[in-house]
């Protein structure tokens, strides 16, 4: 066989066929800018917000780096950095911690750390920067601020230092001071030179310190890799390959991390991913078949002159890369400025401030390109196959109509009705229905699922959640906590006196806290042994609890007015009686907070519980929920601890002096405005108290729904209106090139009008068959997905709607009859005698 080179006379077919089609290309395009566009905006949303919620972990984590080493000594901490797969390292040695009474409530570690620890852990000097002489300090302004040293260079900072073998009081100068949030990091940070801990910790050896537990003049190595994957094996193949045996840590604020931990937290992206593909599938594919079915004489005669059906099938694919090359920049452009659109309101989900980071990662660009041209290839791979099957003889005899040799001829004694002849005319080209069909239904089902789970939102669940009252008055310093620090200028018995007495208000009801332990008893103790024995012993989480001998607890006093708030649902053992608890003999305890799937309590109704720092023991009434009671609450959970709720008088006078967590004010509807200005004026003048409104949480309850609504109905409405074009297409292209068929009609008779009305009738048959597929199937899709969604958010209550998919019928309704009308209007442009021959 003598090879030729064809592929110039193959480029030219394709794109001559490109220029007689211009409104198929219009289509196509659109559907390719369509669907890179929604592609191209999830996948910036996604990897903007995962940025923005990575960085805010890595603050919380202390750093960006992607493992450490630690508790090492000299010779450990040289061989580990030598190895070739570290790209960057820092160095942080522990000196000790601080003593001073400032620092009770939140302690602060001080090390010695070089400059790349320094970036990498978010250290910013304001002014100054890491200290060089052996007196030189640098802390954070929080840290100043505790001390009541001001923000200046040079300062004087009198630091009491624990360093494991000696305590010791001295005075530093600072050297540099940076910002950083007292309630985010685990602990505060303060930083002296090497030459402080040469000179001071060279007689504490770090084999007996790790030993002992206190890790004082040990150094921890944090390592940076060529990338985020598979951090742990990097961090394991470093030991193997050195031999050492130590401590290790994996940064978790990498999302990578948690998707080798669980990879179903992919999942709901690649389900979204798939449904656009679908959706962008559905179209360009029926585009192609169509153009296909209505060329196919053109293919067959090029078959005659010998063109090969790798050749036809190269020729359909040239087509569709070109058009995809044309649409590709629109879609990511578009695509990449809806992302960023986006991403100010899906950061608000988080209810917490994060910095708000706009990604401009090459894989977003790559993955919406590399998907966006999957879906363009195998939509336009079919149809080719179908081009290249067909024999020339089939191809030049094609007329566009179709053919069952074995199909009956049907007898009637009423004649043809036009009714049936539609629905006959639909069911006989059931493929092109059926993607017609699938893509209209998609757009429906997403449409309902959406409307569902937001008429499922319930807005009093939610504030009850927040709020019990009107108002809620709490510390601002601990507010970052649950208002577990020291109140400064805040919330006391004084302050809650004046708040009860101004005019409106009906009631205020208050919250006491205080922290406290109880011995580990053997129940306790048979509950969390197995979970020890099976957590990672590198990242403990249950056996320093264990090591310890107590169980943290949250004490609560509650008054009164709370006790409305607790609901059956709460409950997961016993019931509440509100007259014996107000007795003050009866507690309500949480379940503990376990990495379990299944409701384990460490106590049941009637047991009886004794605790360290209150006075009697008390008998369980009711074992509620991790999270009832969730608006009394701190809004933090121990490791392995729980929460007792005791009435408010009886936890003052049975455990000494707690504090006053928040008080809620219930007011009289007719004062609401008069009582808020009250209260924000009193806020005026104690500057450690905040206010937060009823209206306050319904405006972010209804910023939420808003949020939801902007994403969920806008994917909706480009799914919708890829469905739609899909139908105008497929209708307007199915009576081009059935032309011929209807010429045929009216030559032995067919009216105008009868003709329209055939058209009519089939387009409404269409839209009755979408009605029985959403009507049917998407229901039943529609009640499983959103009611599992609703299940797992906390303030929705599950309501199904048909209001959504009835919604749609009368307007799929005018745009059928709209593109009828206008597919009637161009075939009649042309007379029956010029379409009858164009089958000769």
């Amino acid at each position: 066989m003598i090879s030729t080179n064809n592929r110039k006379p193959i480029a030219r077919i394709a794109s001559r066929s490109l220029k007689t089609n211009r409104a198929r290309n219009l289509f196509i395009i659109c559907a390719i800018i369509l669907t890179t566009l929604l592609i191209t905006s999830v996948f910036t949303t996604a990897f903007s917000i995962n940025d923005s919620m990575q960085r805010a972990k890595m603050k919380t984590a202390g750093s960006d780096f992607h493992g450490s080493f630690k508790y090492l000594t000299p010779e450990e901490l040289n061989k580990l950095k030598q190895h070739p797969s570290i790209k960057e390292y820092g160095t942080s040695t522990l000196v000790g911690r601080a003593l001073n009474a400032a620092f009770r409530d939140t302690p602060v570690e001080v090390d010695s750390i070089d400059e790349s620890s320094a970036k990498h852990s978010f250290v910013k000097f304001l002014e100054g920067g890491l200290p060089t002489q052996e007196n030189g300090i640098a802390m954070s302004t929080w840290e100043l601020d505790a001390l009541g040293v001001p923000h200046k260079l040079g300062a004087k900072v009198k630091l009491e230092l624990d360093m494991d073998v000696q305590k010791i009081s001295k005075e530093f100068e600072l050297t540099g001071f940076f910002e950083a949030d007292e309630h985010v990091a685990m602990s505060g940070l303060a930083f002296l030179s090497k030459s402080f801990t040469q000179q001071n910790l060279s007689d504490v050896d770090p084999v007996q310190s790790r030993n002992k537990g206190s890790y004082v003049n040990t150094t921890r190595l944090d390592v940076m890799f060529n990338n985020s994957w598979g951090i742990e094996k990097k961090v394991q193949k470093i030991l193997a390959d050195t031999g050492l045996k130590v401590p290790y840590g994996v940064n978790w604020a990498y999302t990578s991390v948690a998707l080798s931990d669980d990879m179903t937290n992919v999942i709901p992206f690649a389900v979204l991913i798939v449904i656009i593909m679908l959706s962008g599938y559905l179209l360009i594919y029926n585009i192609f078949h169509i153009s296909v079915v209505r060329d196919i004489r053109f293919y067959g005669l090029l078959k005659t002159m010998g063109t090969t059906p790798r050749q036809l099938k190269r020729i359909i694919s040239m087509q569709a890369n070109r058009l995809y090359l044309i649409a590709l920049p629109f879609g990511l452009a578009l695509g990449y400025g809806v992302g960023c659109w986006m991403i100010p309101m899906m950061s608000s989900f988080s209810g917490g401030e994060t910095e708000t980071s706009y990604s401009i990662n090459p894989l977003i660009f790559i993955g919406a390109a590399l998907f966006s041209y999957l879906t363009v290839r195998i939509a336009a791979s079919k149809p080719g196959r179908a081009a290249a099957r067909i024999s020339p003889v089939e191809a030049v005899k094609f007329s566009g109509i179709g053919r069952h040799s074995g199909r009956r001829t049907k007898r009637s004694t009423h004649g043809a009705k036009l009714s049936r002849m539609s629905l006959g005319n639909l069911l006989r080209y059931k493929k092109k229905l059926v993607l017609m069909l699938a893509s209209l239904s998609l757009s429906i089902i997403l449409f309902s699922v959406i409307y569902t789970v937001i008429s499922s939102f319930s807005v009093n669940k939610y504030l009850n959640a927040f709020i019990s009252g009107d108002f809620v008055v709490k510390e601002s310093a601990g507010s970052g906590i649950g208002g577990v620090a020291e109140p400064k200028d805040g919330l006391s018995e004084d302050v809650c006196r004046k708040l009860a007495s101004i005019q409106g208000v009906n009631a205020l009801d208050k919250v006491y806290y205080m922290a406290d332990t109880m011995p580990i008893t053997s129940e306790i103790k048979k509950i969390l042994q197995p979970l020890a024995a099976a957590e990672d012993p590198n990242m403990p989480y249950y056996s320093p609890t264990l090591n310890n001998g107590k169980v943290q607890l949250q004490l609560h006093g509650i008054d009164p007015g709370w006790y409305d708030v607790i609901e059956n649902k709460d409950i997961l053992l016993g019931s509440f009686d509100r007259a014996k608890f107000e007795s003050g003999d009866y507690v309500l305890v949480t379940e503990p907070t376990l990495e379990s799937d299944q409701e384990v309590s460490y106590f049941k109704p009637g047991d009886r519980i004794k605790l360290d720092g209150v006075k009697k023991s008390y008998e369980v009434m009711a074992v509620l929920q991790s999270d009832a009671l969730y608006a009394a609450g701190t809004q933090i959970y121990d490791s392995a601890g729980f929460k007792v709720f005791f009435p408010a008088a009886e936890l003052k006078s049975s455990a000494g002096d707690p504090l006053i967590l928040s008080a809620t004010l219930h007011v009289d509807p007719g004062k609401l405005n008069q009582v808020k200005d009250e209260v924000q004026s009193f806020m005026g003048t104690n500057r450690g108290l905040v206010m937060k409104s009823r209206e306050d949480y319904k405006q972010e309850m209804n910023g939420f729904i808003r949020i939801f609504k902007t994403i969920g109905y806008g994917l909706s409405f480009t799914i919708a209106l890829i469905g739609i074009l899909n139908y105008i297409n497929t209708f307007i292209t199915g009576v081009i090139s059935r032309r011929n068929e209807f010429a045929i009609l009216e030559s032995v008779g067919m009216t105008k009008k009868q003709l329209r009305k055939m058209l009519i009738y089939e387009g409404f048959y269409s839209i009755l068959f979408t009605c029985a597929v959403v009507g049917t199937a998407g229901m039943a899709i529609t009640y499983f997905v959103a009611k599992g969604i609703s299940d797992n958010v906390a303030f929705a209550e599950f309501h199904m709607n048909v209001l959504p998919i009835a919604s749609f019928i009368p307007l799929l309704m005018a745009v059928s009859l709209a593109v009828t009308l206008a597919a009637y209007k161009w075939l009649s442009r042309s007379t029956i005698v010029e379409r009858l021959r164009e089958i000769e």
